[in-house]
This record gives structure tokens, C-alpha cells and sequence, in this order.
């Protein structure tokens, strides 16, 4: 095996793996396939120890292949991101996320995680379109009023549970952490989140930690920030927000637009007191204190949107960058399967507008969007998953979003009868 490090090496088999809300653990969030043992179960978070999954088979097989410079194909989505031009996760990772370390010996096995993306509830207050009854405790009682049932097993309850290995071991992995990256639920929303910064820091871990955590920003938490920002080597936020106006309201189901632009304001301040303070960019990873950037998740629906938002970050709020994602499921709202003549509607928006320092992305998204669409008949079946939604939330993709009446009026059909049934859904409060 040679020395030199491989070419198509990704460093984070060697730093930690993600888990999903019902405890099973993938090596990174957008591998296709879990962390088997070797009679093929998976493992769960609620039952098995991070030095158990780091150490397991699976895991060694995985970070050998690596080293072989080979593209194991459960990876697929960083090697079709590549392929598109797009800067994917995996480059991302090795040139940036990984600087937060020392030098990463990917020779090595590695015992326990220095990161990882945790999980811990999926209790959420909203219940976005781009997600599912997977990662929002509202979707889930929504999909139960309809189908009478959660839509997501979760056969050993949250991860975080109070029996939970991931829970009752956690002051056996604080010491390693060196970041803790959150995702939801919704991080804010969530007490036992907060027990765990509480935790961290009263134990002195937060000062070699670096914490990065999503979202929705429809909760501004101002003094619990200064303390995070204050006693972590380094917060970073991640602001989901998918539109501006009715538009983001219709994305994000139970979000606030005029909330969320109060709250944006509120992070901005917050920023720019770290930033006079440090007098340093506000770049992700050279920033001391507190990063925040607006996490614009990209699919067909609200892809109009997309120069609307970047106008808005360019002009009331510099100190924050944007980080252009990308659906790739639920696959019915992908950008590569709409219609050729609403891709063209959408080049066509794009091209008027200066993209700037960030046009390489959009380069990307539009190779993405080149590649082959789906079907006539199978955009009429993603419509009808579409209609579905606004049936039960009492919602019209075509009110929200006039300029697509023209290119997709023809695709809603009398055949496309939505699964819900009624029109009217519960308020219900998550306690």
C-alpha cells in the first residue's frame, strides 16, 4: 500500500459517523447503507457503544477500501456530486471540516469518535416539505391522522432516550469530542440538547470543542447563544431557510416567515458583536467564536427562490454566508426530475441574476439539473405527492408559486387523487 495519500481517500470513516433518529448509524449522513455487525444487523445507538460501531468490521472494511483508492458505492452521492462539478461532501470535509484537527493518520484504526453528527430526538416545530416523519415529531402525528400509523419505526424509541447506550454513556465519549455537530429535530427545541452544552461546559470539554448544529430559526435563544458562543471553542449555526414570504411558509409547514426574518436579524447582531471582538472573516473555519450562515436547501419547488435569498444575504446580512444544498430525497421534489420546460424556466430565472463568488455552485446545479428528467408519467406521480400535501395543509403550489402554473398545470391530472383525505389537520403541541 503506498504512502501517498489516495487520491479518492475520504478522512471521515476515521473521525466519527452520524446516527439517524431511530438510533441505526451510517458513516456519514448521506451514506446510502448502515453500519452492519457481521451477521448483518444493524446497529443502534440505544444498544451498542460508539467504540463498539468505530471499531466494528464494518467500519475497518470501509476505511481499507478508502485507502485502496477505491469509491466504495454506498458514497455514490459524493461521486455523482463530483462528477457534476459540485464541490461534495467529501472534499469539503478533507479540505476544510478536518483542519479542525491535527493531522488525520488515516493508516490508522481509530478507536472512538473526535466528531460526530448526533441525533439524539426528532421532536421538531415544524414539519418542512424537504423532510419527513423521519426527522420531525410533527410530520410524524400528521402522518399518522392520515395513514394511522407514524410513518417511521423507531422500534427502540429516540436515541436519547433516558435507558439509552448513547445516553447513559455519554461522559465516557465528552472527554474525546473535538466537534459535535447536531441535527433534528430541532436542536433549540430539544431540553436534553441543552443538558448536554450544560454539561460539557461545566465539565471543561467546550473549550477544545467545536459545535455546529441546524436550525429552523424559529427560535432565537439570546442568552443561551452568548454562553454556547462564549464557552465552545467555536459555535456555528446552521439557519434552515428554503424562500422568502408565503413561499417559505408553504416550504417550511408551521415556520413563520416574519419570525424567522426578526431572528436572522437578532444572529446577525449577535455576529457582528463577535466579529468586532475578534476582528476576524467570517469565514466557517477561521472564525474564533460564532459562524452562522443560511442553509438554503434546493429542490424544483422552490427554486425561484434561490437568487431572492442570495440578494437578501448579500444585502442585509453580509457578515452571513449561504450554504447551497441540494434535495436528493424525498426524490419526488429533486431537481433532476422536473419537466425540461420548468428546468429551462429556472435557467432562465438564474441567468438573470449575478451570482458572484458562489457561481460555481450554481454551474453545478445546473449540470445536476441536466441530467436526464423523469417521465411524463412519473412527474404526474410526483405531482400527485405534491397535491397530497396541499390537500391535507390546505395549501396550492400554484398560489404560492404562480409562475409555475403554465409549465405544470398539465401534469396535475384527475388521477393524481391525493392520500390524504380530509383537508384539515390538527394543532398539536409538542410537550
Amino acid at each position: 500500500m503506498s504512502e501517498q495519500r489516495p487520491e479518492n481517500l475520504c478522512l471521515v470513516p476515521w473521525t466519527g459517523f452520524s446516527n439517524d433518529p431511530n438510533g441505526k448509524v451510517r458513516p456519514c449522513c448521506i451514506f446510502k447503507g448502515y453500519i452492519e455487525k457481521e451477521n448483518s444487523d444493524p446497529y443502534y445507538v440505544q444498544e451498542s457503544s460508539l467504540k463498539e460501531i468505530m471499531s466494528s468490521e464494518y467500519m475497518k472494511t470501509l476505511r481499507t477500501e478508502f485507502r485502496n483508492n477505491e469509491k466504495p458505492t454506498p458514497c455514490s452521492t459524493c461521486w455523482n456530486d463530483e462528477d457534476c462539478g459540485r464541490k461534495s461532501k467529501r472534499i469539503t470535509y478533507n479540505e476544510e471540516v478536518s483542519k479542525e484537527h491535527s493531522e488525520i493518520d488515516w493508516k490508522s484504526e481509530p478507536e472512538l469518535p473526535i466528531e460526530y453528527q448526533m441525533i439524539i430526538s426528532n421532536s421538531c416545530n415544524l414539519k418542512c416539505r424537504s423532510c419527513g416523519p423521519s426527522h420531525s415529531s410533527l410530520w410524524q402525528q400528521e402522518h399518522n391522522k392520515y395513514h394511522g400509523h407514524t410513518g417511521y419505526e423507531m422500534i427502540h424509541g429516540q436515541p436519547g432516550n433516558d435507558e439509552s447506550v448513547l445516553w447513559k454513556d455519554r461522559h465516557s465519549w465528552y472527554p474525546h469530542l473535538r466537534r459535535l455537530e447536531v441535527v433534528g429535530g430541532e436542536p433549540m427545541y430539544i431540553k436534553k440538547w441543552h443538558q448536554i452544552f450544560n454539561e460539557l461546559i461545566e465539565g471543561g470539554y467546550a473549550k477544545d470543542i467545536v459545535l455546529d448544529m441546524s436550525s429552523n430559526a424559529n427560535i432565537f435563544l439570546k442568552d443561551e447563544l452568548y454562553y454556547w458562543a462564549d464557552n465552545f471553542k467555536r459555535v456555528g449555526i446552521g439557519l434552515s431557510v428554503d424562500g422568502t414570504g408565503v413561499v417559505y411558509n408553504y416550504m417550511r409547514s408551521a415556520g413563520n416567515w416574519f419570525k424567522v426574518w426578526n431572528n436572522m436579524e437578532k444572529y446577525h447582531t449577535v455576529m457582528e458583536y463577535y466579529h468586532a471582538s475578534t476582528g476576524k472573516p467570517a469565514s466557517r473555519y477561521g472564525y474564533k467564536k460564532l459562524f452562522v450562515q443560511v442553509s438554503f436547501t434546493l429542490s424544483w419547488l422552490n427554486a425561484l427562490e434561490l437568487p431572492k435569498m442570495h440578494k437578501i444575504l448579500r444585502e442585509k446580512f453580509p457578515l452571513f454566508k449561504i450554504w447551497n444544498n441540494l434535495v436528493y430525497a424525498p426524490e419526488w421534489m429533486s431537481l433532476r426530475y422536473a419537466p425540461q420546460e420548468l428546468k429551462d424556466l429556472i435557467k432562465q430565472n438564474w441567468s438573470e441574476f449575478d451570482w458572484g463568488d458562489y457561481q460555481k455552485d450554481i454551474d453545478g446545479f445546473i449540470n445536476f439539473m441536466n441530467m436526464p428528467s423523469a417521465d411524463e408519467d412519473t412527474f404526474k406521480y410526483f405531482m400527485s405527492k405534491c397535491s397530497s400535501l396541499d390537500a391535507a395543509r390546505n395549501d396550492s403550489l400554484f398560489n404560492i408559486v404562480p409562475e409555475y402554473r403554465s409549465v405544470l398545470e398539465k401534469y396535475v391530472t384527475k388521477s393524481n387523487l391525493p392520500y390524504f383525505q380530509t383537508n384539515t389537520i390538527p394543532i398539536v403541541e409538542i410537550k
